[in-house]
């Protein structure tokens, strides 16, 4: 695997931030010049304040052209604010071929957006019911595995670069996908493998075609939960490490450093943590630090710049209120200008 350098992975992160997409249509079809952004069947565009927002697994881009910023979460849709407070949505924006296997899907996690030679690309974690695969006690499970969607604009539509194609091997189960590519623009995503499957949930990457659809070679194992010095589950009713290893999220501090945030558990509750890589490329070595970097059932976070280059960091937590469980967006404030990311505090709008 190529490594990444540090200058250049600065230089990339900035770019991959989500702007204005061409004119040119992802397709060519006369139905994605006439796109037009409404809600999915059974659903009304409505505007809500971002405290009574219930999402699972956001991710959170700006867009400067716009002056908009973009959300998109489980299920797969589209929500739009231009001040953060105040969110209009769900849109639907994927328009997938009818003959790819995500066309069948069931159910859509973890979608992120990047922008990468002028066009958009999605990739998130699709369920198939009718697709079973077996977990470590040998059960079966609905299969969930990673594709990419291509756009020319941010807000879709989006169509599977390759129809044929998932990308991952089709006994996994695949999930959290994030997507970033080496100084010679060759493609990477990297995702984890659940714990569910493994007994011990893994980040992973691997090479992707030259149109992101499909992988070149197997997955390499970047770390897993078992590294964890923080991360304990009671299994049995004694303490051990918890298997929880999800939503990886690549950056590289102003300090010149590259790690990984993701998310695992203390107890039931979810806990933000980051690893290092030694050597400063994607293959590492990974050091897991010793000290989650935010707990209290706040996890499955990405971060962006806002519209005065703030660095923030979106993510769920999982609370109740009037005895209804509900998972809202938490924002924070975020430095990272030394070596190692630091929390500032809650983001003030």
């Amino acid at each position: 695997m190529k490594s990444i350098s540090f200058a250049y992975m600065v230089l990339f992160l900035a770019v991959m931030a989500c702007g204005t997409g061409g004119n040119k249509t992802a397709s060519g079809d006369a139905v994605d010049e006439a796109w037009v952004l409404a809600a999915p069947a059974g659903f009304i565009v409505d505007t809500v304040s971002i405290d009574t927002l219930s999402v699972t697994n956001p991710f959170m881009t700006y867009d400067a052209g716009s002056g908009m910023y973009h959300l998109v979460a489980d299920g797969g849709h589209m929500w739009l604010s231009s001040d953060l407070r105040l969110w209009t949505g769900p849109y639907n924006i994927i328009l997938p071929d009818s003959s790819s296997w995500i066309a069948g899907a069931s159910s859509v996690y973890s979608p992120e957006i990047h922008k990468h030679g002028g066009r958009y690309y999605y990739m998130a974690s699709f369920e198939r019911a009718d697709d079973m695969v077996s977990g470590s006690d040998g059960k079966p499970f609905p299969r969930r595995s990673c594709s990419t969607l291509v756009a020319d604009k941010i807000t879709g539509p989006y169509r599977s670069t390759d129809a044929t194609a998932s990308l991952l091997d089709v006994r996994e189960k695949a999930m959290h996908p994030t997507f970033c590519t080496d100084e010679y623009g060759v493609g990477y995503m990297i995702y984890n493998h659940d714990a569910s499957q493994n007994s011990d949930g893994t980040v992973q990457i691997v090479r992707l075609t030259e149109d992101f659809g499909r992988r070149m070679g197997e997955a390499y194992v970047m770390f897993q939960a078992s590294m964890l010095p923080w991360s304990r589950s009671m299994v049995n009713g004694e303490a051990s490490f918890s298997p929880v290893m999800e939503s990886p999220d690549l950056f590289i501090t102003e300090g010149g450093r590259m790690g990984i945030m993701f998310t695992s558990r203390i107890g039931e509750e979810k806990a933000i943590g980051v690893a290092y890589s030694e050597t400063g490329h994607l293959d590492g070595p990974w050091v897991v630090e010793p000290a989650p970097l935010m707990s209290g059932n706040v996890g499955n976070a990405n971060m962006f710049h806002d519209y005065d280059g703030t660095l923030v960091l979106v993510a769920h937590k999982d609370t109740v209120i009037a005895g209804v469980e509900r998972t809202l967006l938490q924002l924070f404030k975020m430095d990272s200008q030394f070596e190692k990311l630091q929390v500032k505090g809650n983001y003030k709008f």
